[in-house]
């Protein structure tokens, strides 16, 4: 069989373990991105001269699908061991982003293009992006659920009633991440994470230097989904304030040099897909993600490997339906 056109819509793990796979299988793949680098939620943000993730804080393995490549990774140098023995915690030598861009290279990525619309022809899929038309003959869509969603309600796609009902079974938290460099040096719990006796609107403290990624103390806030709800859609500058007032309270003074704030719309599902990916009933056209998982997945929540094993899942479907539909042609 020719190699086949595939787009995929987003640059996050799943579509970059996703595109690594179909590539290999012989298809002409290519990743449309809307922000400035791939990655997703595996971020990371450069200030001054520290460095801190402000995404997923580290991942753990359960898989052996997982497990072989981590141990790839570690003999790279691009992961570590940060703690905890039966699921050890691992990150990213370089900060989580760094990582994403190692495993996907060599994968073709149109970056800074944001996909607005999907056409369906006889044959083929047509994407309209920013600057950027694609035509292929299978799409991945791994944006988060409800942005998929959204993207496909607005395209000129037949949706089926089975279509409406799985797409919007899941909606997502939101979480505030604040960044703050800090003057002093600083001890967080015992490996430079605290999740538990903080105050009430924070979820978890992290010293980005005790992780071993930033020169200076970098750290980095995660507000609870009750507390980014709340501030959701309030001046950000005002969010910032506050999320630096509590961190004040929670650590006593400490000499600020600066601060931003992300916000993650998307940040965990309120319920998963127990499917590693769904397709369109009418069209060549998937979705997958952090929130698909296996139906035997025992952790039950959206995370690294969970995105991981949806990526490697959905090229299996893909590369398979391809596959037949062009032995039933012949």
């Amino acid at each position: 069989m020719t190699g086949k056109r595939i787009g995929i819509i987003g640059g996050g793990l799943a579509g970059i373990f996703a595109a690594r796979q179909l590539q290999a299988a012989g298809h002409a793949v290519e990743i449309i991105e809307k922000s400035q680098s791939v990655g997703g939620r595996m971020a990371t943000r450069r200030i001054d001269q520290g460095t801190a993730d402000h995404g997923a804080v580290f991942f753990t393995v359960r898989t052996e699908e997982l497990e072989r490549e981590v141990d790839e990774w570690l003999e790279k140098g691009w992961v570590r061991k940060w703690f905890g023995t039966d699921f050890p915690r691992y990150v990213a030598t370089n900060g989580m982003n760094q990582l994403v861009q190692a495993i996907g290279r060599g994968i073709p990525v149109q970056l800074n293009e944001q996909v607005t619309h999907i056409t369906a022809t006889e044959d083929e899929l047509v994407t309209q992006a920013t600057d950027h038309q694609g035509t292929y003959d299978a799409l991945l869509v791994t944006a988060p659920v409800p942005q998929a969603y959204e993207l496909l309600q607005s395209s000129d796609l037949a949706l089926g009633d089975d279509d409406h009902e799985q797409l919007r079974q899941v909606t997502f938290e939101p979480t505030f991440v604040g960044l703050f460099e800090i003057k002093e040096r600083l001890t967080i719990g015992e490996v430079g994470l605290q999740d538990e006796q903080l105050v009430d609107g924070m979820l978890k403290l992290v010293n980005n230097a005790e992780k071993q990624i930033s020169k200076t103390t970098l750290l980095s806030v995660y507000m609870t989904a009750r507390f980014s709800e709340d501030w959701y859609e309030r001046p950000e500058e005002e969010t910032l304030a506050e999320v630096e007032r509590l961190l004040q309270l929670q650590l006593g003074p400490v000499t600020i040099v600066s601060r931003q704030l992300k916000r993650w719309r998307y940040a965990q599902a309120r319920a998963v897909y127990r499917t590693p990916h769904l397709k369109l009933a009418a069209h060549p056209l998937w979705l997958a993600g952090d929130a698909f998982l296996e139906a035997d997945d025992a952790s039950g929540r959206t995370r690294v490997e969970s995105a991981v094993i949806s990526g490697l899942r959905v090229a299996e479907a893909i590369d398979t339906h391809l596959r037949q539909t062009v032995t039933a042609t012949e």
